[in-house]
């Protein structure tokens, strides 16, 4: 009997080691260097609609309390500033609703027959990587329907592999329509 007791002892105790043992291990963690961060920045970015999921994956990326500069809206003058996941989630609604077809993308250089997109790199005094890059930005305008290419820039400051602070140029003043795309076939 004692020894029943016993056997029943040692599993017992050892039931729940063999049940973490069995458990799948965690995934791993997404990628989070500062190139993978900006990269899916980017996709996310693309991505936006009116879909709840979207909004909340573009949102993840950021910290809890976050800033998100960029330039005036139609019905303000100066910078723009987004603080913390909700003022983030209004300005990728926003986004979203104002523009479709968005296909942003990092610039490309080419030199010596070799291309590359380049992504400038530093540490900042916060102790955490800060990353510039240029982009262009393609989009349709939901309000007029027409299609527009645009040359722009982004500051990246990450802190634990969330970004901390956003700072978007998208120039307006280099904004060009892109012609419509051909009605007809060619021969």
């Amino acid at each position: 009997m004692r020894r029943v007791a016993l056997l029943l002892l040692l599993c017992a105790c050892s039931s729940p080691a063999l049940l973490r043992a069995q458990t799948s291990p965690p995934a791993p963690a997404a990628d989070a260097s500062p190139a993978a961060i900006v990269r899916q920045w980017i996709e996310r970015l693309n991505a936006l609609s009116d879909a709840p999921a979207t909004l909340d994956a573009f949102v993840a990326l950021y910290a809890p309390d976050a800033l998100h500069i960029a330039g005036p809206t139609a019905d303000q003058r100066g910078t723009a500033t987004y603080r913390g996941h909700a003022g983030i989630r209004v300005m990728a609604s926003r986004l979203a609703a104002s523009e479709t077809r968005r296909s942003y993308r990092l610039e490309t250089e080419t030199a010596r027959e070799t291309t590359a997109s380049l992504l400038h790199e530093t540490t900042g005094p916060w102790g955490g990587p800060a990353i510039a890059v240029q982009i262009i930005a393609t989009y349709t305008d939901t309000a007029t329907s027409k299609r527009y290419a645009a040359p722009g820039a982004v500051f990246l400051q990450l802190d634990g592999g969330r970004i901390r602070r956003a700072r978007v140029y998208i120039s307006e003043s280099e904004r060009a329509e892109v012609e419509a795309e051909p009605t007809r076939r060619r021969p």
